[in-house]
């Protein structure tokens, strides 16, 4: 799918020129670049972007920023395979200070991306096929807030960067005391942050909090007594894993892995003989 707006005139601080999704992307060659700014996303197989002397993979979800008048070129890294992509071109007097906030001087690259920013094309493609004054009102908004996407973007990988000495002292933490009760407090104690604050910094990393990763990581340590220490009672189990209430660590236990510990035993049991 794709839609162009040909001789854009629309008076909005930030306007789209094209977009498209789901696109079969062919080769492209422009060595005096492209007159505005240039989304290039991958959604299946990878292509190379050649810019600045440099070539750029973009594997899925991935994707390039180009600014206005850079030479580049870029195609599919296979013959045999589509190169399939999204895209959006944009412009309006804001665009240059919104390059300047994002950083961008030729070009920027962006990885890992989110789902709300991989989708943003797909989930609002309808709402730029009108060109009416309406219409460009909303665009505009919407250009506006996916360059604030990827603002965002680029705080939380910098706060991950400065935070990973952190979330890697507390799962070291966690991992050499977790047959023992572990509070957010203490955790809390060993990083100097409030709990709010080390619990989000964990969650934008693992998608867990502290305490949940230390749930998943004792219910691992259980599997594994559970396959190896056929002789230790469920009782044990628990003890040794960091669960003084063994109703407690059977009932979790259960939430995990679908069966009671006692039937994870005897199954691994019967799988090995």
């Amino acid at each position: 799918m794709r839609i162009a707006f040909s001789n854009p005139n629309s008076p909005m601080p930030l306007a789209c020129e094209s977009i498209g999704y789901h696109w079969r992307q062919y080769p492209i060659y422009r060595p005096n670049g492209y007159r505005f700014f240039h989304w290039l996303q991958t959604e299946s197989s990878s292509g190379t972007v050649k810019i600045n002397g440099r070539e750029i993979s973009l594997p899925p979800n991935s994707a390039l920023l180009i600014a206005p008048m850079i030479a580049h070129s870029y195609a599919a890294d296979s013959d045999t395979e589509e190169w399939d992509t999204a895209y959006l071109t944009i412009y309006g007097p804001l665009t240059n200070y919104m390059a300047n906030f994002l950083d961008i001087n030729k070009y920027r690259v962006f990885t890992n991306l989110s789902k709300e920013i991989s989708g943003f094309i797909e989930a609002h493609y309808r709402e730029f096929i009108n060109n009416d004054v309406a219409a460009q009102t909303t665009q505009s908004a919407l250009i506006y807030h996916f360059l604030m996407l990827l603002r965002k973007k680029e705080t939380t990988d910098q706060t991950l960067k400065q935070s990973d000495p952190i979330i890697e002292r507390i799962i070291g933490f966690l991992e050499s005391n977790y047959q023992f009760p572990i509070t957010n407090n203490e955790i809390s104690q060993l990083t100097g942050l409030s709990t709010s604050y080390q619990n989000r910094i964990f969650r934008l990393k693992y998608g867990v909090t502290p305490l949940q990763y230390l749930s998943d990581y004792r219910m691992r340590q259980a599997k594994y007594l559970l396959v190896t220490r056929q002789d230790l009672r469920v009782q044990e189990v628990a003890q040794q894993v960091g669960f003084p209430d063994t109703s407690r660590f059977i009932q979790l236990f259960k939430k995990y892995n679908h069966v009671t510990p006692k039937q994870y035993s005897r199954t691994a049991y019967q799988g090995n003989n």
